[in-house]
């Protein structure tokens, strides 16, 4: 899960992004869930989960 990024020219370019605080909120439990369901972003082969770049989730698996 990444949060959401205003990207110029494209239709939601003026949509706000999510508060810290919103998202903060949400890894843990997302963390959580990940971890009951044995998923973890370094058995991830390429892509968002893999990368982490943009979230702070992979410091809740």
């Amino acid at each position: 899960m990444v949060p959401f990024v205003p990207i110029q020219g494209t239709a939601l370019e003026h949509h706000s992004k999510p508060e810290q605080a919103f998202m903060q909120a949400l890894y843990p439990k997302i963390g959580e869930q990940l971890r009951q369901n044995g998923l973890h972003s370094e058995n991830t082969k390429a892509g968002c989960a893999k990368c982490g770049a943009c979230s702070s989730l992979k410091a809740y698996e």
